[in-house]
C-alpha cells in the first residue's frame, strides 16, 4: 500500500474545495490522472520509436497480441 501526504497548503485547499472530505473522489481523480499520464507517456515513447524507425508492421503487432491471449 502506498500512502501519500500533501505538504502543500494551497494544493490541500484546492482539493478540499473541489472534493470536500470525500476521500474516494480524490482517489478516483488521482487514479484517472495517473492513467492519463500513462497514456501520454506511451504516446511519447511510441512517437520516438516511429521517428527512430524502431517500428514493426501491423500484422506482426496484431499477431503478437493474439499470441499473448491464445
Amino acid at each position: 500500500m502506498l500512502n501519500l501526504q500533501i505538504n502543500d497548503p494551497e494544493l490541500e485547499d484546492n482539493l478540499l474545495q473541489i472534493y470536500g472530505n470525500n476521500k474516494q473522489s480524490i482517489i478516483d481523480a488521482f487514479s484517472q490522472f495517473l492513467q492519463q499520464q500513462k497514456i501520454i507517456n506511451d504516446v511519447i515513447i511510441s512517437k520516438k520509436q516511429i521517428i527512430s524507425g524502431d517500428i514493426i508492421d501491423i500484422d506482426t503487432a496484431f499477431d503478437s497480441v493474439i499470441d499473448m491471449y491464445t
